[in-house]
């Protein structure tokens, strides 16, 4: 059976070879209504291997380089270990199970990690179908078992006590004690404290103004002059100072600072100076607060790991505490005492407070019952309102 790719007279011209004449005649039919509705793909579109599409998904529009490590990171360990050479038009939803099932059986993944692998690669199919590798995309016949495992996933919150906090903090190296009280007292991610500056802080407003953050990316610019090269080298070059992730470059939060955390603060620079980082490659100027300790290079996660754990051992506690815990820590004592669940959204830098009130519910007072009380105080004249009768709000244009 011989037919011609779109262009008329100028496609190519291919041929297929059939045992009988009435499955040429379905795939010629077939060929020529895909012409007409424009839906043909090439033959060779559908045996390009499905890890090179990946590529090309990954260099793909503008990503952020943490995200950008992601998806290399899950194509080197998940998906060329079980797909190899296998085109992209091979690969079946019957395929997609069986992956599914390697990563948590053989691989000893969690479900829900499973789950944002095989998400990641249903925008690789999607991005092969809008590029005509493939005319359609096979992961829609495995959404129901993404939904499923998805609705059992639950996740266990951990708090650490006062105490335990205040004894860690006793065991770390004074110049990295304050570290546990950015975490604790402002909510503060482990890499947003490791890149705090002194310009950060308005001490007058009793604010902290996060717009950066630490981070180990796997792709950062490659050091070229000798400046450069001295300042990035060694492990530490993996390490840079950038915006925060999912944020514009003029896009941060202001925090509100404890005058007993701005004390610490001050204290601390009193004691221990800043450490000055200019403009450069894989960093943001400004005089940070932390810094490694032979005070060469930034702050980095391996040394604040090691500092952690050492602390803990010399506290003599044994359960597993980690530095994410004393956000939860921050978040939690917040909620508790009736601090609006939106304003701890925005502190905490959740862009939905639907995130915020997910995962700290238990801690909330009962919402419920405080409005009861408050409207009836009012209703009762036990308290005064000031009210202005008008005011304005931004609200969404129709």
């Amino acid at each position: 059976m011989r037919y011609r790719e779109p262009g008329g007279r100028g496609g190519r011209q291919r041929e297929r070879s059939f045992e009988k004449k009435g499955p040429a005649d379905s795939f010629a039919a077939k060929v020529e209504r895909e012409k007409d509705l424009g839906t043909y793909i090439a033959p060779t579109g559908l045996l390009v291997p499905l890890v090179t599409v990946y590529r090309e998904f990954i260099d793909s529009g503008s990503r952020v380089n943490g995200t950008r490590y992601q998806y290399e990171t899950s194509l080197r360990l998940h998906v060329e270990p079980y797909f190899g050479a296998t085109a992209i038009g091979a690969v079946k939803p019957k395929h997609l199970n069986a992956w599914l099932k390697w990563m948590v059986e053989e691989r000893g993944y969690e479900e829900s990690t499973a789950i944002n692998r095989y998400e990641t690669l249903a925008g690789v199919f999607s991005f092969a179908v809008a590029n005509e590798y493939i005319t359609k995309n096979p992961c829609q016949h495995v959404r129901t078992g993404r939904q499923r495992v998805k609705r059992r996933v639950k996740k266990t919150i951990r708090l650490p006590s006062l105490a335990e906090i205040e004894a860690i903090e006793r065991h770390l190296p004074g110049p990295y004690k304050l570290l546990v009280w950015l975490m604790a007292g402002c909510g503060l991610r482990i890499g947003e404290a490791c890149a705090v500056t002194l310009q950060q802080f308005d001490f007058e407003s009793g604010t902290l103004y996060v717009d950066r953050q630490v981070t180990q990316d796997g792709e950062n610019q490659e050091p070229k002059t000798a400046v450069q090269k001295a300042i990035t080298k060694g492990s530490g070059r993996a390490h840079c100072i950038r915006h925060l992730k999912w944020r514009d470059l003029d896009e941060g939060r202001a925090v509100p600072v404890p005058p007993s955390i701005a004390a610490k603060v001050q204290e601390h620079v009193r004691l221990y100076g800043t450490f000055r980082v200019g403009e450069g490659l894989n960093r943001l100027e400004g005089d940070y607060l932390f810094s490694n300790i032979g005070r060469t290079n930034i702050l980095m996660y391996s040394l604040v790991d090691r500092l952690w754990r050492n602390a803990k051992k010399a506290a003599g506690i044994s359960r597993r505490i980690t530095t994410h815990w004393l956000r939860h820590f921050f978040a939690s004592a917040g909620l508790s005492k009736g601090v609006p669940v939106t304003d701890m959204a925005e502190w905490l830098g959740h862009r939905d407070p639907r995130i915020t009130h997910q995962t700290y519910a238990h801690v909330m007072p009962d919402a419920p019952e405080r409005l009861r009380s408050v409207m009836d105080a009012v209703f009762t004249m036990q308290t005064e309102l000031d009210l202005p009768l008008e005011f304005e709000a931004v609200v969404e244009a129709a």
